[in-house]
């Protein structure tokens, strides 16, 4: 399957298609002034075709936004996966998302901020996808962790800081005008990733 989030030409696939324009269309109009006409005749589809893979247009964002995750993590994950230490994983982690929300900004903010509120539906899926960035944080420091401190903490810690990244990523990256350092605002992020952490184990009482 082709990745919509790196796709630069329109798929053959009518799905695929569908939801290609719409991404487009989303990030370049908005979702709330995106019709569904305009979508089928950008895919070059009928309507016909469109209620076959999709009920409404809400429900064709959320099959966006889980297929966009889904490539967003991955990204975030195979980053991680090529350090072997705990700090060099969360910074290449965490860079990795940061250099994917600049160089793809209206997709990060159609992700994080015009989608917020469109639906129920598409509110679980923000919800789903913040739970599962943080389970890859998880994932990334209960190896060394594990048994120093509750398994449960971990996991709010690390739901805590999926919403202070996605924040920091909001108010430098998609709302502000300035140039982004990439490498300077990982480094911060990491440093905050790592310290809360290591507060964690810190405040265990001793045997």
């Amino acid at each position: 399957m082709e990745s919509l989030l790196f796709a630069k030409r329109m798929p053959k696939d009518a799905r695929q298609k569908l939801l290609y324009v719409a991404l487009r269309l989303f990030t370049d109009k908005g979702f709330k002034e995106t019709s569904i006409l305009e979508m089928v005749e950008a895919a070059h589809v009928s309507k016909t075709t469109f209620y076959n893979f999709f009920r409404s247009k809400e429900e064709l964002l959320v099959q966006l936004f889980e297929r966009l995750v889904d490539e967003v993590l991955d990204e975030v994950k195979k980053a991680a996966d090529r350090q072997q230490k705990v700090s060099y994983k969360a910074f290449s982690g965490i860079r990795r998302y940061i250099e994917l929300c600049t160089d793809r900004v209206t997709v990060a903010r159609l992700l994080l901020v015009a989608s917020v509120g469109v639906s129920q539906e598409v509110e679980a899926v923000r919800r789903k996808a913040h739970l599962r960035f943080a389970e890859l944080i998880y994932s990334i420091v209960r190896d060394v962790l594990s048994g120093t401190v509750p398994e449960e903490d971990l996991k709010i810690g690390a739901q805590a800081m999926v919403g202070a990244i996605n924040e920091v990523v909001i108010q430098n990256v998609i709302t502000s005008e300035q140039e982004v350092d990439l490498d300077r605002l990982a480094r911060m992020l990491n440093r905050m990733v790592v310290g809360s952490f290591s507060a964690l184990v810190m405040k265990q009482p001793a045997n």
